[in-house]
């Protein structure tokens, strides 16, 4: 991943977090990706989560080459810079959200669950050097 696509991947998750601080939490769970999300959705999901973990878990970090790797695999191509944007954006709405609804402890531990060491969803991509607290 080029150096400009990290920064404007990082603020626009950062312009998201400010935005998501004005919007209500919803009353339920969001439902799961659903199987058939296209690659660049998948990719959005696991950026915009592991991020967002990354900056409100303790300890926890985004190991930047295994995310490299996961846009590597979705095949993001710069026609679909836009299109990944918007849906990094949205994405980490949502997530902020669901962070808000669960409480950081509960979030932390499903996020490191999917990317963490052992990750359910993709293996490796958040490093923890520190317990969650």
């Amino acid at each position: 991943m080029r150096r400009s696509g990290v920064f404007s991947l990082a603020l626009a998750l950062c312009f998201a977090g400010a935005a998501a601080a004005q919007v209500p939490a919803p009353a339920a769970r969001a439902p799961a990706p659903a199987a058939a999300a296209s690659p660049l959705d998948n990719y959005a999901t696991a950026a915009a989560t592991t991020i967002i973990a990354e900056q409100a878990c303790p300890g926890v970090q985004v190991r930047a080459g295994q995310l490299t790797t996961l846009r590597l695999a979705a095949r993001v191509n710069a026609g679909q810079e836009a299109m990944l944007e918007e849906k990094l954006k949205q994405r980490a709405l949502q997530v902020r959200q669901q962070l808000a609804a669960d409480g950081r402890e509960a979030w932390c531990s499903e996020a490191l669950a999917a990317f963490g060491p052992e990750g359910s969803v993709a293996k490796g991509v958040l490093a923890t050097g520190a317990p969650i607290r």
